[in-house]
């Protein structure tokens, strides 16, 4: 006990930490003392004795406010030690377990459309056993179909999906399911520059690093190859670098002006899926018959889009930037309807790297001689950054380390710490601020105590409420699977699913099915990811997913919703309900501005 006889506000903010607002509520009123400065003003100070103080820490309010003081403290004070633990962490493990091994590889380097993954395809097929590791389930997919048609057995492995063939003597399959443990003649990382991308690059740098293969081919941006040199030169194989040109020469063609400037062949980029179904009603209104592709879409429907393009059923196609990589089509023009995208937190300008991708799907080898790149409107965004300079990478992306899940911090503590660490030079951390989310959220759940069973004592003690925080530190591994399975995070609908799935399982109970509905185009998307989500989930836990077959039901149905009238998508002015052009930024038309009260 202090040895202070009265205190102020001021001082026992100091002291305790306890704001104005909680004294003035919590504490009893304290004896008013009138201070005269010595410029003549008055003021009223509040004055409490020590007794009071004493009295009123005592209130439940404020026990409870210093304890989560207290904890907070500690919690800072864990955080500082576990990041002294993480300052050991950097790319150095998997470069020192790369030196371990006699691997000889080919970097194949250069911008969309020049041919680099197909002569990595190619010397693969001639020398199996094989791996292919992309970025996405559609190339994965590709990749399956084209070495299948060939004439050679090859399987497909993804998060999604599995598809074994009989004998295969290549293996399809996304960069972060890459089996480190089998042993193959050839493997091809596709779309190596993704290898600093803060949310999946771990996933690059641990297949270069790690895949054991006689020889490894890697596809990459230009941006990407000083770095990758870099990296291999540390671990001392041998290398040799193929660059690759563009087969079907880029040029910018300017600009158009609406729907009636368009040609068969084009495709439009949008950059919301609200933007790329009320162009497509549109274009759709005015005779074109458009392929609609956007993220939200299932991946077998987004093939169905492109299979209707290649076939002839549509003439033009209205996608997202979700285009710009794992969809190859035949494409002449590509124009910008947007030039600006919203990226999560903020509307943002497209960066030189968007815009060289996505322009670069115009012009297909073989088909076009070459490919034009336009923007809607005038806006010289697109022109300028198209010829451009993409900033070299400078740093590879390195995992959360799993093995500090075996301390005795809790787990928030580590996923906080792993996020406060300070940027460094030499590597780049991966993000998991969505791991941070989904945990959070699970740390909220409210689990109720087992009813009382027919027959049983009443005067026997009830059953006290689970406590959440202590089921899931101990089942901290199980958790970290459940917090880093794929989840749209911004859509309040699946994470409230993926949290009672989760919970299902922390319980041992049954997983249950997803219940968005198919009655319209939305539901049927967000009944797909629920069931994506649990197969997931199923797949972290070992078990069996006995309902795959539903997310094909669902893409059929989705199909059937792109036959249908697409008007109903038409974004129109708020004000008068007038049409708005493509590419319109706004949701009121040029006549209700000018004319606004």
């Amino acid at each position: 006990m202090s040895k202070q006889e009265t205190w102020t506000q001021p001082q026992i903010t100091e002291r305790y930490g306890i704001p104005r607002h909680m004294i003035k509520k919590y504490f009893p009123r304290g004896t008013n003392r009138h201070i005269r400065t010595r410029k003549g003003q008055h003021y009223t100070l509040y004055v409490w004795t020590n007794g009071q103080l004493q009295h009123a820490l005592k209130h439940p309010e404020i026990v409870k406010f210093l304890q989560a003081q207290a904890q907070k403290k500690k919690d800072e004070q864990d955080i500082f030690q576990i990041q002294q633990i993480y300052n050991d962490y950097s790319p150095d493990y998997y470069i020192d377990k790369a030196k371990e091994k006699n691997r000889s590889f080919v970097l194949h380097v250069g911008p969309t459309n020049s041919g680099k993954t197909y002569d990595a395809i190619e010397d693969m097929k001639a020398n199996t056993p094989g791996t292919y590791l992309g970025p996405l389930r559609l190339l994965a997919l590709e990749m399956y179909d084209k070495v299948n048609a060939s004439g050679i057995p090859c399987s497909m492995i993804t998060g999604e999906e599995s598809l074994i063939t009989e004998d295969a003597e290549i293996i399809s399959s996304t960069i972060e399911l890459c089996d480190t443990k089998k042993h193959f003649k050839t493997a091809v990382i596709d779309e190596a520059q993704l290898i600093a991308d803060p949310f999946r690059g771990a996933a690059w740098l641990k297949a270069i690093c790690l895949v054991d293969a006689d020889v490894v081919h890697i596809c990459m941006a230009p941006e990407a190859l000083d770095y990758i040199e870099k990296l291999i030169k540390s671990f001392g194989a041998f290398y040799s670098v193929v660059r690759h040109e563009r087969l079907a020469p880029l040029t910018y063609a300017g600009s158009i002006n609406g729907y009636e400037d368009l040609k068969e062949g084009d495709a439009l980029i949008c950059f919301s899926r609200k933007s790329v179904l009320s162009t497509a009603a549109l274009l759709e209104k005015n005779g074109f018959k458009a392929s609609v592709i956007y993220g939200a879409l299932p991946p077998e429907s987004r093939r169905n889009e492109v299979r209707k393009y290649l076939e002839g059923k549509t003439t033009v196609v209205v996608a997202t930037d979700a285009i710009g990589m794992g969809i190859s089509l035949p494409i002449k023009r590509v124009i910008f309807t947007e030039t600006e995208k919203y990226d999560g937190k903020r509307f943002r300008t497209l960066s030189t790297a968007e815009i060289k991708q996505i322009g670069g799907r115009a012009g297909r080898y073989g088909l076009n001689e070459y490919g034009e790149v336009l923007v809607l409107g005038e806006d010289p965004i697109i022109e300028r950054r198209l010829d451009g300079t993409v900033r070299d990478i400078e740093a590879a992306c390195i995992s959360f380390p799993r093995s500090i899940l075996q301390s005795d911090y809790p787990l928030r503590l580590l996923l906080e710490a792993w996020q406060r660490m300070p940027r460094s030079k030499d590597f780049v951390r991966e993000n998991m601020f969505d791991a941070q989310f989904l945990l959070k959220k699970l740390s909220q759940i409210k689990i109720k105590p087992p009813r009382k069973k027919k027959g049983q004592s009443a005067d026997k003690a009830p059953s006290p409420q689970i406590d959440i925080n202590k089921l899931l530190e101990e089942n901290r591994e199980l958790v970290y699977d459940l917090i880093t399975c794929p989840v749209d995070v911004k859509s309040d609908e699946l994470v409230e699913y993926y949290v009672r799935c989760s919970e299902a399982i922390l319980r041992g109970r049954y997983i249950p099915l997803p219940d968005f509905g198919t009655d319209t185009l939305m539901n049927c998307e967000l009944e797909y990811k629920g069931y994506d989500v649990r197969h997931q989930l199923l797949r972290r836990i070992g078990l069996p997913d006995e309902y795959s077959h539903v997310r094909q039901t669902i893409c059929e149905k989705i199909s059937e919703f792109m036959k249908e009238d697409k008007d109903q998508y038409i974004r129109r002015c708020r004000y008068c309900g007038k049409e708005l052009p493509i590419g319109s930024i706004y949701n009121f038309c040029d006549e209700c501005y000018y004319y606004r009260d």
